[in-house]
């Protein structure tokens, strides 16, 4: 039986015997994975790509691109676009849907057994032993033991080899673990776990990387989870994969199938770097995304198609970000030619009753009132965090339409020169919730004021304030706003330390 991890998705490696129950395998192998599970600490300075705003992946990377379903098919043949040619069958032509993140995709229904679904080939991880596995999904319902992927030989007991990712599992059906599994040798398993569980309708990226027995998930170009220096089960111990080798489908008949839409399914001989995953995570037009990874210049880059630049101003400089690079900001007192950002267009143009805003912040000094941003048209319309007012975390939302006004208990962390996660999100219902490395601090619901009334801002800020009030003092990292209200998951696992 599982332990009482709540919420976490997996990839998985582990050494047990192979039973003849599957979920026996599966949830076995929770409590021995979880000493080996570590989240990504320190800056990925290595990560750093000199240009993070090309959504296209790079001809180096797909030179190790050894399979890509583009889905855009419609009969049961699935068409292998890389160099391989390594065809898969679909089962039910029903699958084809237009609605997918590039183009056509395929889209599943979640029944038991699984009645759509794509069945692999053989030599297609053969000599593999690095590698990425990377693939847009849309969830309808997040069901228990569901597969993304479900490669394998097949094979009886001992010899039986296997790899997976659910996007639920390890805990129940009410608190899940995503999760990747790869089951090698006899009692040989490598498993990564999430404390999160993906959203439903919405496209969300997903990566799983490789390298000798480290395993890595990202979840929108962000590492979510991180097993080091677990046992080696490399991809190439799965082979041969036909015919028990399949994409929404579980080898498992106990399991349903997903329920859900797959897009642009890829996978690759080499560990991609988090700045190449980031690259193929392109979010379109689902939020704006500063990575601040140039490292020169005086314009960071929207890695979106919203490709809103943004000025640095006098005194910002590049620094080491929480991934990559950042942006350093001094600090200073109250003036209008201080250290500040400039964005040239609102983020928040297209928001009517949604938001989000979310960003790793570094304050070295806590001076009370400075912004990590403040965007708003003069002193009548502007919405802004404020690391500390003196007493708490504070977020504002002032309109002609009202005044909105959201206070942690306390300042969640000091200014220490620390990384930490911050984030705020407004959701349709009017709720309102200020998190601090992951955790809900303040929350409230604002029925006058909305995102609407920021469509127009001019005032585009990070650093300043519209007040005579310090500049923020520290740094900025991995800026992303949209127009949803992330779910606390995916605010989780954006904040991983």
């Amino acid at each position: 039986m599982g332990n009482a991890l709540s919420k976490q998705f997996v990839v998985a490696v582990s050494l047990l015997a192979v039973p003849a129950c599957g979920d026996d395998l599966k949830r076995a192998t929770n409590d021995a994975a979880q000493p080996g599970l570590d989240a990504p600490t320190g800056t990925d300075a290595s990560a750093v790509d000199a240009s993070p705003d090309a959504p296209d992946d790079a001809p180096a990377g797909e030179a190790n691109l050894i399979l890509h379903y583009a889905f855009e098919d419609s009969s049961t043949v699935v068409t292998d676009s890389s160099v391989h040619h390594a065809n898969g069958t679909l089962t039910d032509v029903a699958g084809w849907t237009a609605d997918g993140r590039e183009g056509r995709a395929l889209a599943m229904t979640g029944a038991v057994p699984a009645d759509t679904y794509v069945s692999l080939p053989s030599g297609v991880l053969t000599g593999v032993d690095d590698f990425t596995i990377s693939f847009w999904v849309k969830l309808n319902s997040v069901a228990p033991w569901a597969r993304i992927y479900d490669l394998g030989n097949g094979q009886a007991d001992a010899a039986n080899r296997f790899m997976y990712f659910t996007p639920n599992g390890f805990s129940g059906a009410a608190n899940g673990a995503m999760a990747a599994s790869f089951g090698g040798s006899p009692s040989n398993e490598n498993v990564t776990l999430s404390p999160t569980l993906l959203p439903t309708g919405a496209w969300k990226h997903i990566a799983v990387v490789g390298a000798g027995g480290d395993r890595t998930i990202y979840i929108d170009g962000f590492p979510a989870a991180t097993v080091v220096d677990g046992p080696r089960v490399p991809p190439s111990e799965m082979e041969p994969l036909s015919p028990s080798s399949w994409i929404g489908k579980s080898r498992f008949s106990a399991d349903p199938g997903l329920d859900g839409t797959v897009d642009e399914f890829k996978i690759y001989d080499r560990a991609l770097t988090q700045a190449e995953v980031a690259d193929r995570a392109w979010p379109k037009l689902d939020y704006s995304y500063w990575r601040f990874d140039e490292g020169d210049g005086t314009v960071a880059r929207d890695s979106s198609d919203h490709a809103i630049p943004t000025a640095l101003g006098t005194g910002v400089t590049w620094t080491t970000g929480r991934l990559g690079g950042g942006l350093e900001l001094p600090g200073g007192p109250a003036g209008a030619s201080g250290p500040m950002v400039t964005l040239a267009a609102n983020p928040l143009a297209a928001c009517t009753t949604e938001l989000t805003i979310a960003a790793w912040v570094r304050s070295d000094t806590m001076q009370p009132w400075s912004r990590v941003f403040d965007f708003g048209t003069g002193t009548t319309s502007f919405i802004y965090l404020a690391p500390s007012d003196g007493a708490g975390m504070h977020f504002a939302m002032v309109s002609p339409n009202g005044l909105f006004d959201l206070v942690s208990p306390t300042v969640p962390f000091a200014g220490d020169g620390s990384w930490h996660h911050v984030a705020v999100t407004v959701a349709a219902d009017h709720s309102v919730k200020l998190y601090a490395d992951g955790a809900v601090i303040a929350s409230g619901a604002s029925p006058d004021v909305t995102p609407a009334d920021f469509a127009s801002a001019t005032d585009l800020w990070l650093g300043k304030s519209r007040f005579p009030d310090a500049y923020f003092d520290g740094a900025i990292d991995e800026l992303r706003i949209g127009c949803r209200a992330l779910t606390a998951d995916e605010i989780v696992t954006l904040s991983r330390p």
